[in-house]
């Protein structure tokens, strides 16, 4: 495909991002994986509360399972770091991709389409809108259709992740002699809303980032 006229912060220039779309969709199933993980790991937390309730929790068994949480906590936390960095490095080239496959130009650069993630309060709206754009200016024919994805995406995904860090915040470890049961049981019920929403985010994620790849390459 001949380039576009070169705009300022734009290559002008089509690359294709197939294979970060790929790359990012892998780590994507892998976050679902581990969130289905600690889904089942909460309700295992429900079983230790009963243990207790009838006097049978162990040591052992409260050390075990809080080391469990630790290491799935460790583990999402660094995947979805290099998860957020792989689906940047996506996004960034989608957008500069837009005016060199004839969609026009963005509200924001490439370079802006990272940098509004860091930006608080405004990155609880912003990155929305930029995904949102581009898919519809990748649309094929008149019509983009398919917009719900996108939004459904926003509406788990963020909602999920902040609900995870602030019972990682109020998490504490399970003291087998004398046991905050209530609190335990809203801790673990928060953690399976949580790590759920986690799961259909991610999911719906993939679905949006194979979506507009797919117009992309179909432009191209």
């Amino acid at each position: 495909m001949a380039p576009a006229d070169t705009l300022e912060g734009f290559s002008g220039i089509y690359r294709s991002g197939g294979r970060r779309a790929r790359f990012t969709s892998v780590l994507l199933g892998i976050i679902a994986f581990i969130a289905i993980l600690s889904i089942i790991q909460d309700g295992l937390g429900f079983g230790l509360i009963e243990d207790a309730r009838m006097g049978l929790l162990t040591a052992g068994e409260a050390t075990a399972y809080d080391t469990g949480v630790a290491h799935l906590a460790t583990a999402s936390l660094a995947l979805v770091v290099v998860t957020a960095i792989a689906f940047l490095a996506w996004l960034s080239r989608t957008v500069d991709n837009v005016p060199a496959l004839r969609g026009g130009r963005p509200s924001v650069t490439p370079r802006w389409s990272i940098g509004w993630w860091f930006i608080p309060f405004a990155n609880l709206v912003k990155p929305y809108q930029i995904v949102r754009e581009v898919h519809d200016r990748m649309a094929i024919g008149a019509s983009s259709g398919g917009d719900w994805i996108v939004l459904a995406w926003w509406v788990s995904w963020v909602p999920g992740r902040v609900i995870s860090a602030v019972a990682e915040l109020l998490a504490e470890p399970i003291n087998p002699d004398a046991p905050n049961l209530d609190a335990l049981a809203k801790l673990y019920s928060v953690r399976g809303i949580a790590d759920s929403l986690t799961f259909v985010g991610a999911i719906l994620a993939i679905a949006v980032v194979l979506r507009i790849q797919w117009r992309a390459e179909m432009r191209a």
